[in-house]
């Protein structure tokens, strides 16, 4: 289940580069589609929330259409526009003053009266007074539907109108908004391009929210969608899943749209409670994998590695799932304890266990020990870190070890001298933690304070 049934729907339609994700950034107040002069930039269907008087909207910004063009990458355009469409309880057709009614414009006023959804028509790039005489021009009366709203989504000038009028229809219709459920966990899908992070956001919300491409870079930017799973007590979870773009080395990163959209999967990343790292099973791990995975734990955000196409494994000749354990364990030495789960997206081989998974992780990066198992624990790190510190360094003096945190599982020690603890005591601690109480998924972080220091 999607955030868009629980609210009213507002789906953003108009052919390329008349402004429909800087409408929609407006009206959600952030920046989460990506805008450019480029033709063609929004690629995929964007979800965000509007809140306007006593209203939350869920609006949807959708690809720019071009309903005269024979090219197959618009039926893939459409079918996403249909998909929002059948969610909407008004369309909003945005239109460009500057350029006046065009061919694509006409096609696209057809194509929503066959759909019989309620349209509000703006004109967008009303900016001046000038333009705003030109949005009253008969001329867009020849689309069959009502005055124009001038607006500009650029300095937001009408947009307050749009909405004033858009709620009232929405009341009209009877379409009212509930609250909005807390979401119990965020996943971000994570890894270089064209592993196959989309076709699992599709395997996951169990709709095409995205376009699949073995083309590398469709996704421009991230899509999220919200799903409500059912744990095994029985409870319904609400889960937010983000796709991210593919992120490949930096050098190959294009300036502009690409870089944008880089940056703004890696700002999902640091919002998320797990990542799900994608990898090829079909191709080797290379350095880009080991950056990603590297990442992830500067982050401090839970994962769960995800080896993809392994219904290829026997074609491939890749061995057993056993023989590519060990290999990941050799590449991503410092994140071993990462759980690791064989899928192929497309076919739904083992995507039911992932969002279970997921959880699991995101509850033991939430997990706090308690004290009197902390203070058992101390007693045993006194006995047995001797063994850690090398030859020549000086024996690290340790009174106890308390948890000072969540998000990671964070574990201070109180010590004699701060300069006697080597990094490689610190991975000991770490590595002991993590044999005493588990915490499968999460980076957790140790440090030393000096006794009577903070």
């Amino acid at each position: 289940m999607d955030s868009a049934k629980l609210t009213p729907v507002i789906a953003i339609v108009g052919r390329t580069n008349v402004g429909k994700s800087t409408l929609f950034n407006r009206l959600i107040g952030v920046k989460k589609a990506i805008t450019s002069r480029e033709a063609g930039t929004t690629r995929d269907i964007n979800f965000g929330h509007c809140h306007w008087r006593d209203q939350v909207i869920t609006v949807v910004d959708t690809a720019g259409l071009d309903l005269t063009s024979a090219k197959s990458v618009e039926e893939d355009l459409k079918r996403q526009a249909d998909h929002a469409m059948a969610k909407a309880d008004i369309v909003a057709l945005v239109v460009d003053v500057g350029t006046g009614l065009m061919p694509q414009d006409r096609a696209l006023a057809k194509y929503l009266q066959r759909s019989k959804k309620p349209v509000l028509l703006l004109a967008n790039k009303s900016d001046n007074p000038g333009k705003r005489r030109l949005a009253m021009s008969s001329d867009w009366l020849k689309l069959g539907f009502k005055d124009p709203l001038p607006v500009s989504a650029a300095n937001g000038s009408g947009v307050g109108d749009f909405l004033d009028v858009a709620v009232e229809k929405l009341r009209e219709l009877g379409a009212t908004s509930k609250p909005l459920p807390p979401m119990d966990a965020r996943i971000a899908i994570i890894g270089r391009p064209n592993v196959g992070k989309s076709s699992l956001l599709n395997a996951l919300a169990g709709e095409p929210r995205v376009i699949v491409s073995d083309v590398p870079h469709t996704t421009k930017e991230p899509q999220d969608t919200v799903v409500t799973y059912t744990d095994k007590s029985g409870a319904a979870k609400n889960i937010l899943i983000v796709d991210t773009v593919g992120i490949r080395k930096k050098g190959n990163v294009l300036p502009g749209i690409e870089g944008i959209g880089v940056k703004m999967s890696i700002d999902e990343l640091e919002r998320a409670d797990t990542a799900f790292l994608v990898i090829d099973a079909t191709e080797p791990i290379g350095v880009q994998e080991q950056k990603l995975a590297g990442l992830i734990e500067e982050k401090s955000v839970g994962v769960v590695v995800l080896v993809n196409k392994w219904d290829l494994s026997t074609e491939k000749n890749l061995g057993s799932a056993e023989d590519y354990q060990r290999y990941l364990s050799t590449e991503f030495r410092f994140m071993t304890w990462a759980p690791v789960i064989f899928i192929a997206a497309k076919t739904g081989y083992h995507v039911g266990k992932l969002l279970t998974c997921a959880l699991e992780v995101a509850a033991q990066r939430q997990r706090r020990i308690s004290d009197e198992d902390m203070t058992l624990f101390a007693e045993k790190l006194k006995k047995i870190h001797h063994s850690a510190f090398m030859r020549g360094e000086k024996r690290p003096h340790v009174y106890g070890i308390t948890q000072t945190g969540v998000m990671p599982p964070t574990f201070t020690m109180v010590v004699k001298d701060k300069e006697t603890i080597h990094p490689n005591f610190l991975r000991f601690v770490e590595n002991r933690v993590r044999d005493e109480f588990g915490f499968s998924g999460t980076p957790i972080r140790v440090h030393a304070r000096e006794i009577g220091g903070v």
